[in-house]
């Protein structure tokens, strides 16, 4: 009877140990979902819902051709774009499995795009809540606003690239090559910012032909409202505000010929003054060192006076550069999008509880504050060599 019954455990332990997950959707079933576009619905697709949502799924077997395509309906493609009008995006995502073979997998999802004008509704949380709750999603996926349709955006048919999503992704990356470009901002940083109410910034993506731009920056308050854009300069001048200006260029005039002075290495400090918490004074520090990239004139650049005019030329138009966009983004948008909160609630705590309600609403404390930028600039390396002309 022992051994009996000794059978019959381990049969049932066998039993339980080698069953299948009952809910389990086998690779080959799964529609890799690498990027997504939301736009707001027009004409006849209004009448479906009031968003569109765009999928672009990966063709694994494109992937793997050595030529061909990214073209949509090419034999070769390593992707296709679905659409789907609804008036939320779990429904608009649901309609999709009607559309293709393969239902939507959004764990590999990599970008989201957003239109100008759908983020001009001032209604992003509701538009990111499909993303954000979804268990297969990560945190980390990036965020984009598209000046015109993100769908015509995923529809990109980059040369260097098979999948667009990948070619926007890479490009956005070039924060380290450009002042110009705000750094990638993923969507659980935006959902931070939406649980503190805090200002924040994404990055712009814009299609030329077949290819696309990345520059600028779209500005949204504490209420996720997108209050309006920054310029390449004015992004430039936020970047170096906020210290994420590690490399990138400036251009100016050094004695009537253009100058290039490129940034290799950028150090911010603040400092406050709150002994009036109605109107506090910053100071930001900015600490900029660099080498010369180009010179368009024969100078002597072994000269202790000429390199000391360099440096001066470089703060001057750094500090034109960081004026104008604080006067965008303090006076004409009222966001904090410089970490001024975030450095007022870590080193001034108590003063920050007392005004954190009145510091972009209510009284607006933000735009009332004085904001001070010292600029100092270094010349590091003049090049491999002194003379050029």
């Amino acid at each position: 009877m022992r051994r009996v019954r000794c059978g019959w455990l381990l049969a049932i332990s066998l039993a339980v140990l080698t069953t299948g997950c009952w809910d389990r959707t086998e690779i080959e079933e799964r529609g890799f979902v690498v990027g997504a576009g939301i736009d707001l619905a027009e004409d006849e697709e209004a009448e479906k819902g009031q968003y569109v949502l765009t999928f672009q799924f990966v063709i694994p077997g494109g992937l793997q051709a050595k030529e061909g395509g990214s073209k949509n309906g090419s034999r070769n493609a390593a992707y296709f774009n679905l659409s789907s009008s609804a008036n939320t995006m779990f429904t608009a995502a649901r309609d999709m499995s009607y559309l293709t073979s393969r239902s939507p997998y959004l764990q590999h999802l990599r970008m989201i795009l957003i239109s100008e004008e759908m983020a001009a509704s001032g209604d992003l949380a509701n538009e990111l809540d499909l993303f954000l709750r979804d268990h297969e999603m990560r945190r980390a996926t990036k965020i984009m606003v598209t000046e015109g349709e993100a769908r015509k955006l995923l529809e990109t048919n980059p040369k260097n690239e098979k999948l667009p999503v990948m070619y926007f992704e890479s490009t956005a990356l070039n924060p380290t090559k450009s002042s110009r470009i705000y750094p990638p901002t993923s969507i659980g940083d935006v959902q931070g910012f939406t649980l503190s109410k805090s200002s924040f910034a994404l990055p712009v993506i814009r299609k030329m032909n077949d290819e696309v731009s990345v520059s600028g920056a779209a500005l949204f308050d504490g209420s996720q409202k997108l209050k309006g854009f920054l310029d390449d300069d004015e992004t430039s001048g936020l970047n170096v505000l906020r210290g994420t200006a590690q490399d990138g260029v400036l251009e100016f005039h050094l004695n009537e010929h253009f100058m290039a002075y490129e940034i290799k290495g950028l150090r911010r400090t603040i400092q406050a003054d709150v002994s009036n918490p109605e109107r506090i004074r910053f100071t930001i520090r900015l600490e900029m060192e660099g080498n010369v990239g180009e010179t368009q004139e024969g100078i002597d650049l072994l000269h202790p006076g000429q390199l000391a005019e360099i440096e001066e030329r470089t703060a001057e138009r750094l500090t034109r550069l960081t004026s104008r966009t604080l006067n965008k983004v303090q006076q004409e948008y009222g966001v904090d999008v410089l970490g001024l909160r975030e450095y007022l609630n870590r080193r001034h705590h108590a003063v920050w509880e007392g005004i954190k309600d009145d510091w972009e609403q209510g009284e607006r404390y933000f735009i009332r504050c004085d904001i001070v930028v010292d600029v100092r600039t270094k010349v590091r390396i003049v090049g491999s060599t002194l003379e050029t002309n």
